[in-house]
């Protein structure tokens, strides 16, 4: 029997998904391996609450936690190089790692647009560690405001935070963060009048993508939390203490970033098909166009859906059972003579949208809910998502502000200065 090597580049929610499905179906004679930069994965949908004082042990699983027991070797290395020619990838180790079938899911990276001063001075939010660097910076934004109480035009300076981008990251941010620095500036003796909350958006509307309808109330609760809302406003350029926009400025020492993610620059270095929207186009089974071996997953897929953590936890599924399908297919262990692959159907994700503490809005459908309601809707999603990548009692303990089982994660020890 043909050994086969079934490679998966990428340790987000359409990597882990796609080893973990490959995994419970047993192929005899297939390796399945997984090739991650990091030792962890990084619950992204989480950081907000990181940097506004959860814990980090939340947001950062050891991917030994995920993947014990499980038959799929993990490599913890950095791809650098596609051959396809070869079957090989490449990583910065200078190993080569050959493969039969390829799924690439390398997610998405923060994009500037080019704007001169964002890269240099704002805060991103795309990893454990840039979350960490600004809950420490929100901390000692308000240490510097008690330095000189009784100027209140610096205090107000320092005590400015903007978010660039009113999507769902930036929503969460936003509503999260005027009430946790509030709280933080009564217990260091600051008064918490002096904080400001800045949310800029360049569409006419908070949350672009979803109905006004919904989005509407959304924007209500978080003017009534005190977050300042500019619509139709966009960036020039940003300098050290200070915003540009369109047709005013900002003084500021913290600039937020949420405006603008792509698929990993990557997929265009490796001279793979993108679309106008940055993305790898695939066909019907998420696979390169001129190469069906290879396979694109989650944010780097022109699909309908991509972007959503949904959506990647879906193809990473789907596609671990294409490939199983063709390789039992190969294998003799189907009885059908003609093997007919199932064709990606997009599955329209849940949209859950926190906006301050214990209160969120859901689109479910044809279905809204706003509050608490909201709330624990997206909290038991949370909570889903941990059960599909960790047994039971883990789960349930990085449910529950984390636990024990991220003690020894590398990133969650970064930086880890601020209360």
């Amino acid at each position: 029997m043909e050994h086969k090597r079934i490679l998966i580049v990428g340790g987000g929610f359409a990597g882990i998904s796609a080893a973990l499905v490959l995994d419970r179906k047993r192929l005899p004679g297939v390796t399945v391996t997984l090739i991650t930069e990091r030792p962890h994965f990084e619950y992204h949908a989480a950081l907000y609450r990181l940097v506004t004082g959860s814990s980090p042990l939340e947001v950062c699983i050891p991917l030994r936690e995920i993947f014990a027991e499980k038959n799929v070797e993990v490599v913890e290395d950095r791809i650098t190089e596609l051959r396809r020619d070869q079957r090989t990838v490449v990583g910065f180790s200078g190993a080569e790692y050959r493969y039969d079938h390829l799924v690439l899911a390398l997610g998405s990276e923060t994009n500037y647009f080019g704007i001169p001063g964002l890269k240099e001075y704002s805060h991103g939010m795309k990893s454990v560690t840039e979350a960490l660097r600004l809950k420490q910076h929100i901390t000692e934004a308000l240490l510097t405001c008690k330095v000189d109480f009784a100027n209140k035009v610096e205090q107000i300076c320092d005590a400015n935070f903007v978010v660039v981008g009113a999507g769902a990251t930036g929503v969460e941010m936003a509503g999260e963060l005027i009430v946790y620095a509030r709280k933080l500036a009564l217990e260091h003796g600051v008064d918490p009048s002096l904080i400001s909350v800045e949310l800029i958006e360049g569409a006419g509307k908070i949350l672009p993508a979803l109905p006004a309808a919904f989005t509407g109330r959304i924007e209500h609760h978080l003017r009534g939390l005190g977050v300042n809302i500019f619509l139709n406003r966009t960036i020039e350029r940003e300098e050290c203490e200070e915003i540009f926009l369109r047709d005013m400025k900002m003084r500021t020492k913290t600039v937020i970033w949420t405006a603008g993610v792509r698929a990993a620059h990557l997929y265009e270095a490796w001279g793979l098909p993108i679309d106008k929207r940055g993305k790898v186009a695939v066909d019907g089974y998420l696979r390169l166009k001129d190469d069906a071996r290879v396979f694109v997953a989650g944010d780097g897929a022109a699909t309908i859906y991509s972007g959503w953590a949904q959506t990647a936890l879906y193809d990473g599924k789907y596609i671990a059972h294409v490939i199983a399908t063709h390789l039992r297919s190969d294998l003799g262990m189907s009885h059908e003579t003609n093997v007919t692959l199932p064709l990606y159907r997009p599955k329209p994700p849940v949209n859950a949208i926190p906006a301050g503490p214990e209160w969120a809005g859901v689109l479910w459908g044809g279905m809204r809910f706003y509050g608490r309601v909201g709330w624990w809707l997206r909290r038991l999603a949370d909570l889903q998502i941990f059960l599909r990548l960790l047994p039971v009692s883990k789960a349930w303990k990085a449910f529950k502000n984390g636990s024990s089982i991220c003690e020894t994660c590398s990133v969650c020890s970064v930086e880890k200065t601020a209360p």
